[in-house]
């Protein structure tokens, strides 16, 4: 007699390895932000939609903003960027989210964030971009 797999048992190990090699991939690229200050140059890539237009997005400065949040300098993170905390947070949420569907949990993050909420964050973003460009506002740019 021979034993069967399951897709599902087959299914839960490979469908953990991408969000936990994407895990990986994040601390690494935190402990490397960490240790290297983005303001002093290095292997960072500048940012592309900066590059082509001259003006600052939302998430203009979230390097910096995240070097200095690793090394406990929160001030000077919301400097360089006001929504690091939140970013951060939101991409830790989803990456979780993205765990625990993959091992079998159904989450869905539209209970965790109502969706009116999630718009208002778009809108949040969006008029951050909108007023860190307009002049006489410096205080605002990364």
């Amino acid at each position: 007699m021979t034993a069967t797999v399951t897709s599902a048992g087959r299914g839960s190990s490979t469908s953990l390895a991408a969000p936990i090699a994407c895990g990986c991939c994040m601390l690494a690229g935190a402990a490397y932000v960490a240790a290297e200050n983005p303001s002093d140059g290095g292997t960072f890539i500048p940012c592309p939609f900066r590059t082509l237009t001259g003006l600052w997005c939302p998430g203009c400065g979230m390097t910096r903003a995240t070097h200095h949040l690793l090394r406990g300098n929160v001030m000077q993170a919301l400097h360089y960027n006001l929504f690091v905390i939140v970013i951060l947070l939101a991409l830790t949420a989803a990456w979780f989210a993205w765990l625990l569907n993959s091992a079998g949990r159904t989450i869905r993050t539209s209970r965790w964030v109502p969706v009116p909420l999630q718009v208002a964050a778009g809108v949040a973003l969006l008029s951050f971009a909108f007023v860190r460009n307009l002049p006489g506002v410096p205080g605002l740019r990364g």
